[in-house]
């Protein structure tokens, strides 16, 4: 994965935590919403599961691998 991938990825983290607090203290603050465990819960379970998916396409893009681009070598002149 690169660096760009993997800080759009971080990014995303988060602020899907920031989100999923947010929801959490909201929920928590409203006496007639009952679970805030549960929503909390459910909305981290979403990012994960989404967060999974992007990092396991970015995995299999193709950037390194058997057809992939081979590092270069470097030779010293020993």
């Amino acid at each position: 994965m690169s660096t760009l991938a993997l800080l759009v990825v971080l990014l995303f983290a988060g602020f899907s935590l920031a989100v999923i607090f947010g929801l959490g203290y909201l929920v928590s603050r409203r006496p007639q919403l009952k679970g805030p465990v549960m929503v909390s819960l459910t909305a981290t379970m979403a990012v994960v599961a989404l967060l999974a998916w992007v990092t396991q396409a970015g995995a299999q893009s193709g950037e390194a691998g058997p057809d992939g681009p081979v590092a270069p070598t470097v030779r010293t002149g020993r």
